[in-house]
């Protein structure tokens, strides 16, 4: 047996990496994907989605000027 030590990026971005391969490969690969992922420590599924998401202030946009009717 090896070992490997991961950071807690490189682990969330594997675990990623794991589930896209299994929604692309479906069946075929999701008992591996479900093994490693165990081997992890953390559970394929969904992620947690915050609760009260924060948003960007509305920017002023600059006033454009006008356009002269023509007569």
């Amino acid at each position: 047996m090896k070992t490997i030590e991961f950071t807690d990026a490189e682990i969330s971005v594997l675990l990623q990496l794991i589930d896209i391969a299994i929604k692309a490969g479906g069946l075929n690969v999701a008992e591996a994907g479900a093994v490693l992922a165990k081997k992890l420590g953390q559970p394929i599924g969904p992620q947690e989605v915050e609760s009260s998401p924060m948003f960007a202030e509305p920017a002023e946009l600059e006033s454009a000027p006008e356009e002269e009717e023509a007569d």
